[in-house]
């Protein structure tokens, strides 16, 4: 409903031509280093023009590659009933990933450990509009460094049984992904025909695919796990300032990953990722909410169209380092750049605190109930002889009042949006029941949330045969 609201007057015609052919004149001109020999080969025996690790693309080459990747695609779990569509008309939400700390109201701001970690897995599942999981909401820093992707993947599949992004920030974390889902999911060529994991890359921008992240999309790929190509563009830092730029170094960057993807795999799923926001010139930091944030939310989903993929863009974002106005205002912005770009994943969608830094637990259920204000607008307005409450309107005719006619007191209960933190009562109510603050109030509901969890259960062979998996990789690691 959200994408077909004029939203492609943002980016149409001869805008959205200018911005496509930028981006080919970047991938023919400029190219893109590529800094992994096993790409450079395989890209220079498909006809490519390679330089040292400078690629440049063939434009032609780049567009049958994209249109190899599907428009959709259905993402498995441990549980059937909780596989979710890619690309299908409804959002698909995570909640926060890859902060380095975690915070709530009693136990203050602290770098991430295991333990919270399982706590916000927990929470997430406990949440239905969580639909998937990203492993890595908070990193365990208490866990080595080297092997921690390995706990962290394993806990999202043994505490939930919804999908997961996995961790993976190399070639290893990603073969490491892809071997603990098809212990879980039946084994490898079950994932390969129905895929279990999504994995993202960030290449380096402006126009790098660094090392890492070139070996973990390959092995994502040739594994036939959807691979999320999204450029982390900061205009004024690693983009041009003008959005215009961003936006066809955006296109340059995604489609040269997904041309990767494809040459490895043809048919692999592959989302066209975006993640444009500004500099605050005077911090140097990223600054989301603003209006370049918001405008290229919205074209890339126009973008992502246009080249028939499916669009990861937006989410519950702020760069306020506190539960303030600041960030209520930053995040209300994003999200509706995000549900009006018609992002078919939003990564990041509750619990995003300090530009991500933090992992919040009354953010993320305070960004829940925004979720719920968006999930029922998606469904527009019904027109049902019973909503036009013809009955209703005769019973009470000229000067009556509906709050206790039998209409209301059979529908008020669906049809009414009532938050449980967002409250519409009188200052004097609101004082003697001790003046409780939104995010006071968050407090208490994250807690009812983790105490809400349920245990989905895991096959005891299975469970048996990760944790033998880990402990193999573990010590495999420890002796390099």
């Amino acid at each position: 409903m959200f994408a077909d609201a004029g939203i492609s007057a943002v980016l149409s015609g001869e805008a959205l031509d200018a911005v496509h052919e930028h981006a080919m004149t970047i991938l023919e001109e400029i190219g893109t280093d590529v800094r992994h020999d096993g790409a450079l080969a395989l890209l220079r025996g498909l006809g490519q023009e390679v330089d040292g690790e400078r690629v440049r693309w063939d434009r032609e080459f780049v567009m049958e590659m994209a249109e190899r990747a599907p428009a959709s695609f259905t993402l498995a779990a441990r549980n059937p009933d909780r596989a979710v569509t890619i690309g299908g008309g409804k959002p698909v939400l995570t909640p926060v990933g890859g902060s380095p700390f975690c915070s709530d109201l009693e136990r203050g701001r602290r770098a991430g450990t295991i333990s919270d970690y399982v706590e916000l897995i927990k929470m997430a599942h406990a949440a239905d509009l969580m639909t998937c999981h990203q492993s890595g909401v908070v990193e365990a820093t208490d866990l080595d460094e080297r092997s921690r992707h390995l706990d962290m993947d394993y806990a999202v599949l043994r505490w939930s049984d919804k999908p997961l992004i996995c961790y993976g920030t190399s070639g290893p974390k990603a073969r490491d992904a892809v071997d603990l889902a098809a212990v879980a999911l039946g084994g490898r060529e079950a994932i390969e025909a129905a895929p279990a994991i999504m994995g993202v890359v960030n290449p380096n921008s402006p126009l790098v695919w660094d090392g890492l992240m070139a070996d973990a999309l390959m092995e994502w790929a040739a594994a036939g796990q959807p691979v999320v190509v999204t450029p982390f563009l900061l205009a004024g830092a690693t983009a041009p300032v003008s959005i215009a730029a961003g936006l066809a170094q955006q296109v340059a960057e995604a489609l040269s990953g997904v041309a990767l993807v494809q040459a490895v795999r043809p048919g692999a799923p592959c989302l066209f990722g975006s993640f444009f926001t500004a500099v605050d010139m005077r911090t140097g930091g990223p600054a989301f909410g603003t209006p370049e944030s918001i405008l290229g939310t919205l074209a890339g989903g126009v973008l992502a169209r246009r080249y028939g993929l499916p669009y990861r863009g937006g989410g519950g974002l702020c760069s306020s380092n506190a539960l303030d106005v600041q960030a209520a205002a930053e995040t209300v912005n994003t999200l509706w750049a995000t549900m009006l770009g018609g992002c078919d994943l939003v990564m990041h969608a509750a619990g995003w605190l300090e530009g991500g830094l933090t992992a919040s637990y009354e953010k993320f259920v305070l960004d829940l109930e925004l979720l719920r204000v968006f999930d029922v607008l998606s469904g527009g307005i019904g027109m049902s002889e019973e909503e036009f409450a013809m009955d209703a309107v005769r019973q009470e005719g000229p000067g009556g009042m509906f709050l206790a006619s039998d209409h209301t007191l059979a529908h008020f209960k669906d049809w009414v949006f009532m938050s449980p933190l967002f409250r519409s009562q009188a200052y004097v109510t609101w004082e003697k029941r001790g003046a409780v603050t939104a995010e006071r109030a968050a407090t208490e509901q994250w807690k009812q949330l983790l105490e809400s969890y349920e245990d989905p259960g895991i096959d005891d062979a299975v469970d048996a045969e990760l944790r033998e998996l880990m402990a193999r990789r573990k010590a495999e690691i420890e002796a390099d």
